[in-house]
């Protein structure tokens, strides 16, 4: 068994005893790290502190491969992003990020992955109600695309035909993007017009729109997308959750 050290991100954690919990990590280096910490229910973190989900830092553990939890050693927090925790609609975006890559984030390190999550985590912890939805769902689009999925959308996953700028699509998530009028398949899924796919380019391409268009559309095309494709056909709870929260402000 090695000892092993890399930054890290509290994605979950879960009572195990009185003391003890299990913990879920996205790391740097092996991605998602289960460590089952005993006796940090009583004495927290490194020098006593609380481990807050979200928190960012240098985990080690005593590490062995292929094994689901790991023995955990120390957190040495460098980021807590208490803003997430202060507001629920917040705290409901981060989860979905991190739900993400709980689902999907198994196996080797992703440093661009786990850059990228740090970075959707700050912005969203950043975000007014306004500006939320956009932020979260450029960075949830693009970790999509780092775990090597992504729609396509300017061209028919048919055909290869480019759209016309104001030509209707309709999403195909069973293929993974969308078709034109002229390949139409018997199960589809919404139509997507001229603004709607430049608004999804944009959100794919990392900079979200000021003015986001209709955003619980665009966040349930991203749930449908996700649950397709990454959660394995159970849609992430936390995606559920967050529209709870926020469908009333985008009402």
């Amino acid at each position: 068994m090695a000892s092993l050290s890399t930054s890290a991100i509290l994605l979950r954690s879960y009572p195990f005893s009185e003391t003890s919990q299990i913990l879920r990590f996205y790391s740097e280096s092996h991605g998602v790290v289960g460590a089952m910490a005993k006796g940090v229910r009583k004495s927290g973190g490194r020098r006593g502190g609380p481990l807050r989900t979200f928190s960012e830092g240098i985990l080690n553990v005593q590490f062995r491969e292929n094994r689901d939890l790991q023995t955990f050693r120390e957190f040495s927090t460098t980021k807590t992003r208490p803003g997430l925790g202060a507001d629920p609609a917040r705290l409901a975006a981060a989860s979905v990020l991190g739900e993400l890559l709980l689902r999907h984030g198994e196996g080797e390190g992703n440093p661009a992955l786990f850059e990228n999550l740090g970075r959707g985590l700050d912005r969203v912890e950043e975000a007014n109600h306004t500006s939320l939805l956009p932020s979260l769902l450029g960075h949830l689009w693009s970790l999509i695309q780092g775990l090597g999925f992504g729609p396509l959308i300017h061209q028919c996953v048919q055909c290869g035909r480019s759209f016309e700028d104001d030509e209707l699509g309709r999403f195909d998530f069973g293929a993974g993007g969308l078709r034109c009028d002229s390949c139409q398949a018997a199960t589809q899924g919404p139509r997507i017009g001229p603004l709607a796919r430049e608004q999804l380019g944009s959100l794919l391409e990392g900079t979200p729109p000021e003015v986001l268009v209709k955003p619980l559309v665009h966040l349930r095309l991203a749930s449908d997308f996700v649950t397709y494709h990454i959660s394995g056909g159970t849609p992430l709870r936390s995606m559920a959750v967050l529209g709870d929260l926020i469908a009333r402000e985008y009402a």
